[in-house]
């Protein structure tokens, strides 16, 4: 009975020691505020410096031109391949020269897909479709030397 009471006195003791809590630093607040109006700086105003990517349409159509072509060359180089060993590449660097960002998908036995994103736009070629009829007229202007 000694004991509880004892603890309850350093209990008691212990409760008016006790500290509140710390009192916020002076410059928190000032700090708070400036950020607050930055904030809101950013979002009304905009400014050059804050967009990370500027992609134009005229890029990304431009990019999307040019991956086509890649494909339709990639495609001839998995189509070579093919005809060579009779079977599909296990990967494009099988093929040769595999194009940076292109991914490759075996769908079948004699079916395949090549796959790039650019932007927001996905390019996706299958090959039960003739690559030619795919990679469209302009492109193959452009890839034999026309105005395109």
């Amino acid at each position: 009975m000694a004991a509880v009471l004892t603890h309850a006195a350093e209990r008691d003791e212990a409760a008016e020691h006790k500290q509140g809590p710390k009192k916020q630093s002076k410059w928190m607040l000032p700090l708070g505020v400036n950020l607050g109006v930055f904030a809101v700086y950013l979002l009304i105003a905009s400014p050059d410096w804050v967009v990370m990517n500027k992609i134009d349409s005229a890029s990304i159509a431009e990019q999307a031109e040019d991956m086509r072509l890649a494909i339709f060359m990639q495609a001839s180089r998995v189509d070579v391949y093919r005809l060579q060993n009779g079977r599909l590449p296990a990967s494009l660097a099988d093929a040769g020269s595999p194009v940076e960002g292109l991914s490759y998908n075996v769908i079948g036995p004699d079916q395949y897909e090549l796959v790039v994103t650019i932007g927001t736009e996905v390019l996706r070629y299958d090959s039960s479709q003739p690559v030619g009829e795919w990679v469209g007229a302009g492109a193959k202007d452009k890839l034999l030397g026309g105005t395109g």
